[in-house]
């Protein structure tokens, strides 16, 4: 597929960066052409010095005969204006970041599909659902649910506590099974599991489970669910703004900004949250405003450095639950090894949206969700695949993909190797970066 990405910044940069390993002829437009140069030497994709809001510019890129074209630049106006001469070129599918939430959803999203733009992502709205569903479910790192919940898929650390560490997957009760262990991330490296493979302390599990059988895991991985009643959350950005809509005045937050014009605006928009004018490392403040008296710390500020840091200290103080925003993918591992509870990266959120587009160009629908080095995918079967030709067994798929669950007739199906794909399942499965290809091949 022909993929055009207009934006050479961070977010811009990695999409093409996940792209390509897909094996996807991609073109990086941006106007800094000394970033672009550099890109050009070491990437597997196309960089071009241009305008998107140039048609010449987006014909030179060959947006007339492109499959995708996602606008990510740091300015809304131009990523709306340039996917509507995208479309108006030829592009096939358009995808543009907003900022407006209204954006994002209602009638202002409709009207944009009727202007071309087939979807709109607001990173910050994503980021913030990530964090109030950690809230919900604060014994998990991850945690997706496909078709209304018939079938989630948790990913869980395992502690030294918990029955699983230590112990061989084909040794793992399997009468009933209420659980199929679908990855397992080591070292920032992803396994597909087989029976042989043994699950250790430090471990993050995805499992696939039903509903009626999420119960289980939180003994099994050493975990506890924690009921959370007051929060602290340092940095008032969008992020924050996003998920103080969500949490209504069902908590008690406190909020802690340095800049004390947008202090003001939080607390006029949001009177039953504390908000305090003060930096997100001042400890004085912090323990003044009873960070040890807090089930959870969300560091949402938009320094990596600084929200790993206040971690730690939250940590220090005996909070329960802490999250933090890292937007610098090279310090994932290392927040992971400080046992953060959960991190929020807007760059794998907005990657998880463009997948999502990239598969329903060729699906009935489709729902991905991008991991570190792996994908979650969800797709429907269609009649005459290679998916429904056989059992899961006799399909000889690539070590780097499985298959995590079906859902048929709305109901969560764990597979076992003799399970046969019928034609309408949805089928989640997950591939580690670089295989969406290979999917894409077995549901053709």
């Amino acid at each position: 597929m022909k993929i055009i990405i207009a934006g050479d910044g961070e977010t811009g940069t990695h999409l093409a960066r996940i792209l390509s390993v897909e094996n996807q002829d991609i073109v990086l437009m941006g106007t800094d052409r000394e970033r672009l140069s550099a890109l050009d030497s070491v990437s597997n994709f196309i960089t071009f010095e241009g305008s998107p809001m140039v048609r010449s510019n987006l014909l030179q890129c060959g947006v007339d005969k492109a499959d995708v074209f996602v606008a990510v630049t740091p300015d809304e106006t131009v990523n709306i204006i340039s996917c509507e001469i995208a479309k108006d070129c030829g592009a096939r599918k358009c995808v543009a970041r907003v900022d407006t939430p209204e954006f994002a959803t209602g009638r202002d999203c409709e009207m944009f599909v009727r202007y071309g733009i087939d979807k709109t992502i607001y990173p910050e709205k994503l980021a913030a659902i990530e964090v109030a569903r950690f809230i919900n479910h604060n014994w998990v790192g991850e945690w997706s649910t496909f078709r209304n919940g018939a079938l989630i898929v948790a990913g869980v650390r395992m502690s030294p506590s918990g029955t699983l560490c230590d112990r061989h997957l084909r040794d793992v009760p399997n009468n009933p099974r209420p659980f199929h262990v679908s990855a397992i991330k080591r070292d920032n490296e992803i396994l597909i599991p087989r029976g042989d493979d043994v699950i250790k302390e430090g471990d993050t599990v995805y499992f696939s489970v039903t509903q009626e059988n999420i119960g289980c895991l939180p003994e099994l991985c050493g975990k506890e669910f924690k009921r959370i009643e007051r929060i602290m959350v340092t940095g008032a950005g969008r992020v924050t703004e996003n998920l103080l809509e969500m949490l209504g005045a069902r908590y008690d937050v406190t909020v802690i900004d340095p800049d004390k014009e947008r202090c003001m605006q939080i607390a006029s928009r949001f009177p039953e949250a504390v908000v305090v004018n003060a930096r997100a490392n001042d400890v004085a403040t912090l323990k003044e405003e009873g960070i040890d008296r807090c089930d959870a710390f969300l560091a949402l500020t938009g320094s990596s450095e600084t929200n790993i840091v206040s971690c730690m200290v939250a940590r220090e103080h005996g909070v329960a639950k802490t999250v933090a925003r890292i937007e610098d993918l090279q310090y994932l591992p290392e927040a992971e090894s400080l046992s953060i509870d959960k991190i929020v990266n807007k760059k794998l959120l907005n990657a998880g949206m463009v997948l999502n587009v990239l598969l329903d160009t060729n699906a009935v629908t489709a729902q991905c969700i991008s991991l570190d080095n792996a994908e979650v995918v969800c797709l429907v079967a269609p009649e005459g695949s290679k998916i429904v030709s056989r059992p899961i067994c006799e399909l000889s798929m690539p070590r780097e993909l499985t298959v995590g669950g079906l859902i048929r007739d709305g109901e969560g199906i764990l597979v076992e190797g003799s399970t046969m794909v019928r034609p309408g399942d949805y089928v989640v499965m997950f591939c580690k970066s670089g295989s969406i290809s290979k999917v894409d091949r077995l549901f053709r």
